[in-house]
């Protein structure tokens, strides 16, 4: 992107025009473009804190890595989506790590930490904007814990299958029982054998690094089902 495009991408943001002239220029001369191919870590806890992504292109997926390799998928984010916890270490009311993959080939924007924590030093329009998106991304958190606690397996699935068809918009995923394991925190294992009971079912079609909703009411009231 040259400046011109970099300026007129930062102007549907609420926070833009309440930036001063210096601000503005402090961020558009700040911005790095980042490309990720797909199965690469964008951050780590072994990586120093990046800064704040926006996502121009492609899927990052944002997750806490246990001690013992357990991985426990806190929310997917897309074309158009901005991620926080890149810059958790410049967010007082953060006090843990995240990690995140690239999903897909990734084309980002990277706001580095220390112009970001300079900007909202001096802003609290971007720093109640900032915050206020954190917020949100909780929201999925929360969700996807109560998910975990109170649905059964075949559920979670359902749930997973059906929001990423929205996302997607579409019936046939992308998607490998490995990583569909991975992004509901469950076993490979488990997850073959429930995706089975939905192949039985006719909800689904399975094939090689593809998942097919083949009925999506049947998904819907499984959900439904206590």
């Amino acid at each position: 992107m040259n400046q011109n495009e970099l300026h007129t991408y930062f102007q549907q943001f609420s926070f833009w025009n309440h930036m001063t002239s210096k601000e503005q220029d402090m961020l558009l001369s700040n911005i790095r473009t980042l490309h990720y191919t797909e199965g690469t870590a964008v951050q780590s806890g072994e990586r120093q804190c990046l800064g704040t992504l926006f996502i121009l292109k492609g899927v990052l997926r944002v997750y806490l890595l246990s001690s013992q390799g357990k991985e426990a998928t806190l929310y997917r984010l897309r074309e158009g989506d901005i991620c926080t916890l890149s810059a958790s270490c410049m967010l007082s009311a953060i006090t843990f790590d995240v990690q995140i993959d690239s999903e897909t080939d990734c084309e980002l924007l990277l706001l580095p930490a220390p112009v970001f924590s300079e900007l909202m030093k001096n802003n609290v329009y971007l720093e109640s904007f900032i915050y206020k998106l954190t917020a949100e991304h909780f929201s999925d958190v929360i969700s996807g814990i109560e998910r975990t606690f109170f649905l059964t397996l075949p559920q979670r699935i359902a749930a997973f299958l059906l929001d990423e068809s929205a996302e997607t918009g579409s019936d046939t995923l992308s998607l490998t029982k490995e990583n569909l394991a991975r992004s509901i925190g469950s076993a490979r294992e488990a997850v073959s054998r429930a995706l089975k009971q939905l192949v039985t079912e006719e909800c689904i079609e399975v094939g090689r690094g593809t998942i097919h909703i083949k009925n999506k009411s049947r998904l819907y009231q499984m959900l439904n089902h206590s």
